[in-house]
């Protein structure tokens, strides 16, 4: 097994000396495979969709937020009017008042696991849309620009020279795809 990484390794780094040493945009001897990576933190920057998603699912989490800590506070307060009240109750009235804080303790719960849901569906929507958009313009980009094969420079390589770096024209090709459809967006903010 160590050999077998070791021998993909060495493919790869040799793959990618042969495309340094060639210069501009590494074209590859004949039977080759023209290998580009592409950066996803700096590409997300730069896909202004991605930029308009993000926005919208920070402001729909800050409005989970504010509506998590609306409910808190009211919960605070059931608590408050209860302790201050519990000496001067009877048994019974102090049952229905402790029965009442546990259905705003569990109200508040719900809601909390139902912003949870709804931001987290809202994410795996936008990454969605997003994949989506990113194989149309790697299929678009992989006819023009002869690529064989796009690596993630985060995850699978050690090394790659600049004129490997593909992620400002990944983005390029990205900005000038039409924005998805609303069918296809994320949720629409409630």
């Amino acid at each position: 097994m160590k050999n077998l990484i070791a021998l993909s390794a060495a493919a790869l780094l040799a793959v990618g000396a042969v495309s340094c040493q060639s210069g501009g945009s590494a074209p590859v001897a004949e039977g080759g495979a023209r290998i580009v990576y592409v950066r996803l933190d700096s590409l997300v920057n730069l896909y202004d969709y991605h930029k308009e998603m993000s926005k919208e699912f920070e402001a729909a989490a800050t409005k989970a937020e504010a509506e998590l800590v609306r409910g808190q506070q009211n919960l605070q307060a059931e608590y408050d009017v209860i302790q201050r009240a519990a000496p001067g109750l009877s048994k019974v009235e102090l049952e229905r008042a402790q029965m009442d804080f546990q259905r705003i303790q569990n109200n508040y719960q719900m809601l909390e696991q139902q912003k949870s849901g709804e931001l987290q569906q809202m994410e795996q929507s936008i990454n969605e849309v997003v994949k989506e958009q990113v194989d149309k313009a790697i299929e678009a980009m992989k006819g023009e620009e002869n690529i064989d094969l796009v690596l993630i420079y985060e995850t699978n390589v050690l090394y790659g020279s600049e004129a490997l770096d593909y992620t400002s024209k990944l983005a390029e090709y990205l900005n000038k795809l039409p924005k998805p459809e609303a069918s296809e967006e994320a949720p629409a903010k409630k």
